[in-house]
């Protein structure tokens, strides 16, 4: 088992759902413990989960036994759901806040 679009999915939503607060940053960091998918980490496990983040725009390192993640909204790709979401989310932290994406 190992990192799933799914789980990408959620870690852009969050990002999307933190662009639109007070600070409206547009990059958002995420750890992932690869020991939750398999209880050993293996070489394998860590290069298949870097290579499904980079299959989405997104970077990824490895950090003790799991995954320092940064999605960067500008960026990375987003399904067409997402990508409204974001538009949404700059539109009203620009109208709230006075913010630019940063």
């Amino acid at each position: 088992m190992s990192l799933s679009m799914n789980d990408i999915d959620n870690m852009i939503e969050s990002a999307i759902f933190r662009l639109a607060g007070e600070s409206g940053n547009s990059i958002s960091t995420f750890y992932v413990d690869l020991r939750n998918y398999q209880q050993r980490v293996t070489e394998k496990l860590v290069s298949d989960c870097i290579s499904l983040c980079n299959s989405r725009g997104i970077d990824a390192e490895r950090q003790g036994s799991g995954l320092s993640i940064k999605v960067n909204l500008e960026t990375c790709h987003l399904t067409p759901m997402q990508a409204k979401s974001f538009t949404d989310a700059v539109v009203f932290t620009q109208a709230t806040y006075g913010n630019r994406l940063g």
